[in-house]
């Protein structure tokens, strides 16, 4: 009988040693962590060489730590690393794959990016005592330039990530859509499009859509952004899943997805595309889906007898103590070259009237629940990174006081109606339970 236990997390951007953090909280997490066969987690941060040579292209800022994290990582107990997402090259491709010959140079199970397509495709198999896991990663935010491409015969493959790309309709009413066509054509950029039709730098449009800077725009009778995966991606993630079925005792998938309905980003909601992959996940083979990207907790969903988190948030969220930025990062906020650190982080932070904003202004940022899966159910334990601490204690992932505890599970079940969550308490924690 398989007696595999996966505890799988979100985001991890570590920045500082936690191997000293002291308190039951912390500790009682990493013991959590450790007693699972397999422990997962998003790398969201890497790990370049120096010099580093920050991207001219970040997916938000650069994302870069020295290589101690990844030991730091391993020491609270993780052994699986999703490295598919939006940071995963900006400090180019060449830190990218700095962090690939970190990861393999300890021996750390990863999976999401390669040196070619072909291996940013493959899963990644960790043997354990309980049984055998296969862990398929991909990621669907990303920047343009971070994408895996296959080898061909005259061609050498690039180093990239796994991508899974959608496309995006635009719907409007007929009245909304004739202003649309109005506006198009008087801006000039309607004959632009025509013009490159004809000279053959862009294809033709599709069927029934307008192209309207570089959107498709349908009619119909509601206004709506509808999304949809790339058909050649999710075939390929999927046969990937199918082909680690049949060589794993446990399969999980790991998506990097920051993208909600209407074009969002950082929000609870879910695109169209990634219910669409996600339930194909499933029933290619997977026996877990692990979702993470928009930095807050998504809903659970059970599909054919598998737990779906479409998004777990942050476990570590040190994005205020990155030691170093590239310079796009502090022309964003008009700050002169002597700019430091400290600075950027406030700007980041906090509004000029010193209101807070962004991550700084919602709590649901700094709160998530670390699943483990045991047999025939899900336990959900509640994790705080510290909202109101501190910036250089804020972001350490703690296994939340009961109160807190309670209140991330009922946000957690809010989002999740169709989901069966019951809470309990085992001594001084709230938890909770899916039954499967």
């Amino acid at each position: 009988m398989l007696t595999l236990t996966l505890a799988t997390t979100g985001d991890s951007i570590i920045t500082r040693r936690v191997g000293n953090e002291s308190g039951e909280d912390f500790a009682e997490l990493c013991a959590l962590l450790r007693s699972a066969d397999a422990a997962l987690t998003n790398l969201e941060i890497m790990t370049p060489r120096n010099p580093r040579v920050p991207s001219s292209e970040t997916g938000g800022g650069h994302c870069g730590a020295e290589s101690f994290v990844l030991d730091e990582l391993r020491w609270m107990g993780f052994n699986l690393y999703h490295v598919a997402n939006n940071h995963a090259t900006d400090y180019t491709r060449l830190g990218l794959l700095d962090t690939l010959a970190e990861l393999r140079a300890r021996d750390m199970v990863h999976a999401g990016a390669g040196t070619s397509l072909g291996e940013a495709r493959a899963p990644a198999y960790l043997d354990t005592g309980g049984g055998r896991v296969a862990l398929v990663a991909a990621a669907s935010s990303f920047v343009t330039g971070a994408l895996a491409a296959e080898r061909r015969t005259d061609m050498p493959g690039r180093p990239g990530i796994n991508p899974l790309r959608h496309e995006r309709r635009f719907i409007l009413d007929p009245e909304r859509l004739r202003r649309l066509k109005d506006i198009d054509e008087a801006l000039g950029t309607a004959a632009s499009v025509r013009q490159a039709e004809r000279f053959g730098i862009l294809a033709e449009g599709k069927p029934g859509a307008h192209r309207f800077l570089g959107a498709d725009v349908y009619e119909g009778e509601t206004p709506a952004v509808r999304t949809r995966c790339n058909p050649r991606d999710l075939e390929e993630i999927c046969r990937a899943i199918r082909d680690a079925r049949r060589q794993a005792d446990l399969v999980v998938v790991s998506l990097h997805a920051h993208e909600g309905q209407a074009l969002a980003s950082n929000d609870a909601t879910i695109a169209d595309f990634v219910r669409e992959a996600v339930h194909a996940f499933v029933e290619a083979g997977a026996d877990a889906f692990v979702g993470h990207g928009p930095h807050m907790l998504r809903a659970v969903e059970i599909h054919q007898g598998r737990p779906i988190f479409y998004s777990l948030g942050n476990f570590m969220f040190m994005i205020e103590t990155i030691d170093r930025f590239g310079a796009e990062n502090y022309e964003q906020y008009a700050f002169p070259p002597a700019a430091l650190p400290a600075e950027l982080a406030d700007a980041m932070e906090r509004w000029p009237d010193g209101r807070p904003k962004a991550f700084f202004a919602d709590r649901r940022f700094w709160q998530s629940v670390v699943p483990v899966l045991r047999g025939r159910e899900v336990e959900l334990h509640p994790v705080t990174l510290g909202f109101d601490l501190p910036r250089g204690q804020r972001g350490t992932p703690r296994l939340a006081p009961a109160a807190e505890g309670r209140q991330i599970l009922e946000d957690l079940a809010a989002l999740s109606p169709g989901t069966r969550i019951d809470i309990a308490y085992r001594g001084r924690r709230a938890l909770g339970r899916i039954p499967l």
